[in-house]
């Protein structure tokens, strides 16, 4: 899997910073958590594609993080879009995108599945699952949790030789996982295969104040990208506002056991969030501040963290908008 940051800011968008988005690549396809004003101008920088996207999962029905959502989805349309996208958040969200739809005349040419998030498994596709839990802020919000388990096994052909399984359908069968019954024996896969390869997980926490929930919710992702609205110094105005600190944000990282931790959501007062990692740092080291159009690499056992390369003012973009 990875992560993409469309946007890292908090409230309002800046001129380093865009309001919160971020797009996780999985092996069914892209995944989008939040959906800020301006995330698909983002999303044409970041040479993405918004037809490729199979899920949209809004944290909670704050401006900051759904005024991008009317206009992707008509952009959509705009792009000849046929294949249904799932949109996934709190109360509300259905019955506001309904209103934009009437009054805007935006009569959508794709089917629109609307789920409302709450606790417990809320999407799954293939080897991709997405859980719910409640975050702790001013409204009804949710932070979510991404796993990826692959199914498919190393297979080893000699092995299925020697027990005298025939090639053909039994093999993908075993490879996949599957007993399989020849000649009235069992074949069990740990027979012919390496162990399956360990899930790989991402945790969302949307905006939220520092929850014991949340700790037990991430306990072991490869990847937390949580939210680290302020600086330590300001924990009184966090705790007021429902929001967390770096410090917050890290605690939370070391208490989960997570493998690495992005924070992001950062307010606009911080022109440079170099600090704010450095705060993070001195609780769970690794840590680091998102920016916009970081791209972060979740492999078997590493991290790779890398700036993406944009697109360039005035070339031609893959996603081309026709006409209606």
């Amino acid at each position: 899997m990875h992560a993409i940051f469309l946007g890292t800011s908090s409230a309002a968008p800046t001129v380093e910073r865009n309001t919160a988005s971020v797009v996780l690549g999985t092996t069914e396809g892209q995944l989008m958590f939040d959906c800020g004003e301006g995330t698909q101008r983002q999303m044409l920088y970041a040479k993405l594609n918004p037809i490729k996207l199979k899920a949209i999962f809004i944290t909670h029905m704050h401006f900051d993080h759904i005024m991008g959502l009317v206009g992707l989805l008509m952009t959509m349309d705009l792009l000849n879009r046929s294949e249904p996208l799932t949109v996934i958040g709190p109360a509300g969200l259905k019955e506001m995108l309904d209103f934009f739809e009437q009054r805007l005349y935006m009569n959508h040419q794709y089917e629109i599945v609307y789920r409302r998030a709450m606790p417990g498994t809320v999407y799954g596709s293939g080897e991709v699952s997405v859980e719910a839990e409640s975050a702790v802020h001013s409204t009804e919000s949710y932070s979510y949790r991404v796993t990826q388990r692959k199914f498919k096994r190393k297979f080893h052909p000699e092995r299925a030789i020697a027990l005298g399984i025939p090639q053909g359908p039994l093999w993908g069968r075993l490879q996949i996982g599957e007993e399989v019954v020849l000649n009235d024996k069992t074949i069990y896969p740990d027979q012919v295969c390496d162990p399956p390869a360990k899930p790989l997980s991402v945790g969302i926490s949307g905006d939220t104040a520092y929850s014991e929930n949340l700790v037990k919710f991430f306990k072991g992702v490869d990847l937390l990208i949580h939210e680290a609205t302020f600086s330590a110094e300001l924990q009184g105005r966090a705790a007021e506002m429902l929001h967390s600190t770096s410090i917050d944000a890290a605690r939370v990282a070391q208490q989960s056991g997570v493998g690495f931790l992005a924070i992001y959501h950062f307010s606009e007062r911080y022109k440079d969030a170099s600090m704010l990692e450095r705060e993070a740092r001195t609780v769970f080291e690794k840590t680091v501040a998102a920016r916009d159009f970081m791209k972060i690499e979740i492999l078997q056992n590493s991290i790779k963290v890398e700036m993406m390369k944009l697109r360039r003012a005035g070339e031609d973009a893959d996603n081309k908008v026709g006409s209606k």
